[in-house]
């Protein structure tokens, strides 16, 4: 799963054009219109805090964003529910380092038996007997504060009690914080893959803080392209997006061994049904169900 793109030869660390779209309604509409901001650098659901059980929904884009067909989802996705179609609400940000800003604000977190500590902090960090994984997601997807982070994390760890999958692949990398966490868990070796050149390089640059690039291979490219010949490996995780994820099913079929596990995340609740019949249907049998905040994330098998 990564975040922002560079466009047209744009330095990754360059000031971001930041423009904030905003709109207010009751949760359900906030819930059903929110993969229309799939596109967005964040995405965050605010719920008023006078008791009533009006939301607001927040996203945050790098350069002005198309209001046109994000008004008609909204449209359309008020009409299906009965409601009055809201405003929305578009404003440009004032040129700040947001990147710096966030760095600054970032603390180590612990998920399981992971310790996920910025790399800026590495030295304030105390000792521990939980799994280091120095991380600067940069542009790139995988601070490990997002909900669907921690529970491809948390489903790492209960594999790891059970068996020792010896081909891995994370497909939609990121900043690589997946890949690290099971180069950590099992010593061996990890294919990391994503579309977007900058997380591929920011993945790379976190396996080498880690001392891990002997382990994780990290590659660009779409999909299940860069391991054609790889596979098929007995784990893969996939932390992306719900349309992608439903496309992928039979491709994963036969990028997934025998026996072998599945890790899917980035699927907001509305979601669910459309994936896990796409992966039903692919012969996938679910073993386990993590839901944090409106996030589901899987644990897949196949025989």
């Amino acid at each position: 799963m990564t975040g922002r793109r560079t466009a047209g030869g744009e330095p990754a660390d360059a000031t971001p054009d930041l423009w904030q779209v905003g709109f207010g309604g009751p949760e359900r509409l906030v819930e059903a219109a929110e993969p229309l901001f799939e596109g967005a650098l964040s995405v965050a659901r605010v719920r008023a805090d006078d008791g009533s059980e009006r939301w607001t929904l927040e996203a945050l884009f790098d350069g002005k964003p198309a209001a046109a067909p994000i008004g008609a989802g909204l449209a359309l996705a008020a009409e299906a529910l009965g409601l009055a179609v809201p405003p929305i609400e578009v404003a440009r940000l004032e040129p700040r380092d947001w990147l710096a800003e966030n760095r600054a604000a970032l603390t180590e977190i612990a998920v399981g038996r992971f310790r996920i500590v910025p790399e800026h902090r590495r030295n304030d960090a105390p000792p521990s007997h939980l799994l280091n994984l120095f991380v600067d997601a940069g542009p790139a997807f995988g601070s490990g504060r997002h909900e669907t982070t921690q529970s491809c994390l948390l489903l790492l760890e209960e594999i790891a009690r059970e068996r020792r999958p010896r081909r891995i692949l994370d497909l939609g990398a990121g900043s690589g914080i997946l890949a690290l966490a099971a180069a950590q868990l099992w010593k061996g070796p990890v294919i990391a893959t994503d579309i977007d050149p900058v997380a591929v390089r920011t993945a790379r640059q976190n396996a080498m803080r880690n001392d891990s690039l002997r382990w994780i291979d990290v590659r660009c490219g779409c999909g299940l392209d860069p391991v054609r010949r790889e596979r098929p490996f007995d784990l893969v995780m996939a932390n992306v997006v719900a349309g992608p994820l439903a496309e992928f099913a039979p491709a994963m079929r036969r990028a997934v061994a025998r026996p072998g596990r599945l890790i899917l995340s980035g699927i907001l609740s509305s979601q669910e049904n459309r994936v896990l019949c796409r992966y039903r249907a692919a012969g996938f049998r679910l073993e386990r169900r993590l839901v944090k905040g409106s996030w589901s994330s899987y644990l897949l098998t196949i025989r």
